[in-house]
């Protein structure tokens, strides 16, 4: 009998193209008008991590990064629902948990940040620019405060759903 071999559905997201990477040349410099991000040697860092590349730059393109787009347009890359009894009683430590993520997450890279945090009845919505910071948020909450936790990657793009529900 032979073995199946199990199916990777990430192999069909190495051809999507996202729309909201930058087109540059790799030896432009671009400021985001809103976040003030700087794009140089085909990445984003943030404005004092980019000072050489500042200071020597010929040219500086003003342009709109890809998170600040993603903002705008309200496209979200990852999208973790916090749920459970335990969200409403820690609600504050959750979120600074949540924010000091993101924090230490857009050190990394800016492109990395959380959209929207969205509060209701059963818990915390969080929208973020990426499906990383997703993963790497409900990877953190988990740490800190077990639970239960799934990951969920759509077929087709990049969007990754993270669950995570404590009583």
């Amino acid at each position: 009998m032979e073995r199946e071999m199990p199916v990777n559905i990430r192999n069909h997201v190495a051809n999507f193209g996202d729309p909201y990477l930058p087109s540059l040349d790799i030896g432009e410099v671009a400021v985001c008008r809103e976040c003030k991000s700087v794009y140089a040697d085909k990445r984003w860092e943030l404005p004092q991590q980019a000072a050489e590349d500042l200071a020597k730059a010929a040219k500086i393109l003003d342009a709109l990064c890809p998170a600040c787009r993603k903002i705008k347009d309200r496209v979200p890359g990852g999208i973790v629902e916090l749920t459970g009894a335990f969200v409403r009683e820690h609600e504050t430590e959750i979120v600074n948990l949540v924010r000091n993520e993101n924090n230490r997450a857009m050190e990394i890279n800016p492109i990395e940040r959380i959209m929207d945090i969205q509060k209701s009845a059963n818990g915390l919505t969080i929208q973020t620019t990426n499906e990383k910071l997703a993963q790497r948020i409900g990877r953190a909450v988990y740490k800190s405060y077990s639970g239960d936790v799934d990951y969920k990657w759509s077929e087709d793009n990049k969007l990754a759903r993270v669950y995570w529900h404590r009583d």
